[in-house]
């Protein structure tokens, strides 16, 4: 009884042209095989015109390409595309195609078959691993002005000003509160904000060695995996000094700068007026 539906076995149609090259005929061989004859006459053909490769059986639609059912003036407009705009990635390129006369009115490809096509053809850019920030090791400062400790207290009300935000400067050996520089009206000091606090503590007591900061988007970029330093970072290091960062979620890295904090609200702020 003929398989009908049933696949044959790669086994099966070595068979197939073992008896076919042997002379048997295409409906001995589906007699001893218990197969249909239009399969063996089917492998019997494959065999004659690719040999024993052809029996391998190849799984979905024969390979194509990306684009391969694309016209080649799509495919040569979108290598244009990208080429002229090595920004461009496959949302951008669909937007000029749909915003170009030629190709507005017409069928095209899905975002992710224009990105497999940049794939295919060599045209997207390879991104760098995870890598961390580079800073230097670790050290417990033992005299004056090897490292300060820089930070914003959160805003406070204060009447009769307003929203204040103070940014304080604390150098780590000497406890000195080497610069506290309020901004009034902000929830959150901004890169401009910081540039004037450091350029005051520099004018009173020079270049420290070492500045640490903490995580907060003025001083790390967290939007990236592999963040690149911001300008204040390059602006530091510029001038020669070391920028150190604490441990994320880690505040006791900055004990001295958080408990002066807490020691200026609650004997300036907290029951006066």
């Amino acid at each position: 009884m003929h398989r009908i539906g049933q696949k044959t076995t790669f086994q099966e149609r070595v068979t197939i042209g073992k008896q076919a090259a042997a002379g048997r005929t295409d409906m001995q061989i589906a007699r001893k095989l218990d197969c249909s004859v239009w399969t063996v006459r089917k492998w019997r053909r494959i065999f004659a015109h690719q040999g024993r490769a052809g029996f391998t059986s190849q799984i979905g639609r024969p390979a194509t390409g990306a684009l391969g059912t694309i016209q080649p003036e799509l495919q040569t407009t979108i290598r244009h595309l990208r080429e002229t705009h090595p920004g461009w990635g496959p949302d951008s390129i669909l937007v000029a195609l749909r915003a170009d006369a030629s190709w507005k009115k017409q069928r095209l490809p899905n975002r992710s078959r224009v990105a497999a096509f940049l794939k295919q053809t060599g045209l997207t850019r390879r991104y760098q691993k995870h890598a961390e920030l580079p800073q230097p090791p670790h050290q417990v400062p033992d005299a004056p002005h090897q490292e300060w400790q820089m930070d914003a207290q959160g805003a406070l009300r204060v009447e009769g000003i307003g929203s204040v935000s103070l940014i304080n400067v604390i150098d780590v050996a000497s406890k000195l509160k080497v610069e506290s520089c309020p901004r009034v009206s902000t929830p959150k000091p901004a890169a401009a904000d910081y540039y004037v606090t450091l350029r005051r503590a520099f004018l009173t007591y020079g270049l420290p060695l070492r500045l640490s900061l903490d995580h907060d988007t003025v001083f790390f970029d967290n939007t990236t995996p592999s963040p690149f330093p911001t300008r204040l970072h390059l602006w530091l290091v510029a001038l020669g000094i070391e920028v150190v960062f604490t441990r994320v979620r880690r505040p006791t890295d900055h004990a001295s700068v958080e408990r002066t904090h807490q020691t200026m609200t609650n004997q300036a702020l907290v029951g006066q007026s």
